[in-house]
């Protein structure tokens, strides 16, 4: 009876996880287009207070799987879903579930790389633009000073 309780939790916050990773990942999608595309500082923002909310329900559900797993060594509730598959060798839909969840971290952490690389860009092409005007501001008062006009 146990067993079940645990496959049971297991699959359920397996299931949870995913679908909080899912909404990451279309957020971090929606974080690129906005920095590529939209240039909108305030929606980046935005974007990043709510992945920031999805990661933290995610850190919470690592409370939940050392309450499922009960008093199960430090080492095992480094690697949850590995210890439960251990547990599970022959349940499919829980493999399934744990494969799912492997693939789509990793493209979590390519896409957040690629987040952040885009960031970078942007950023320093900003960097660049504000440093133009400035430089561009200093020219025309320089030129004002010395009795010239800009109109």
């Amino acid at each position: 009876m146990q067993d079940k309780k645990i496959l049971s939790g297991a699959k359920d916050l397996i299931a949870r996880e995913l679908k909080l990773c899912r909404t990451l990942r279309a957020m971090i999608s929606r974080e690129l287009e906005t920095i590529i595309l939209d240039g909108d500082m305030d929606e980046l923002s935005r974007i990043i207070e709510k992945k920031d909310n999805i990661v933290t329900q995610i850190q919470a559900l690592i409370f939940e799987w050392r309450e499922l797993l009960g008093n199960a060594s430090d080492d095992i509730k480094l690697n949850f879903s590995g210890h439960v598959l251990e547990m599970f060798p022959d349940d499919k839909e829980l493999q399934d579930l744990i494969n799912q969840t492997h693939e789509l971290a990793g493209s979590i952490m390519n896409a957040e790389d690629e987040a952040i690389n885009e960031l970078k860009k942007h950023s320093s092409g900003l960097r660049t633009q504000l440093v133009g005007r400035a430089k561009g501001k200093n020219v025309a008062a320089s030129y004002a000073r010395m009795g010239g006009s800009l109109i």
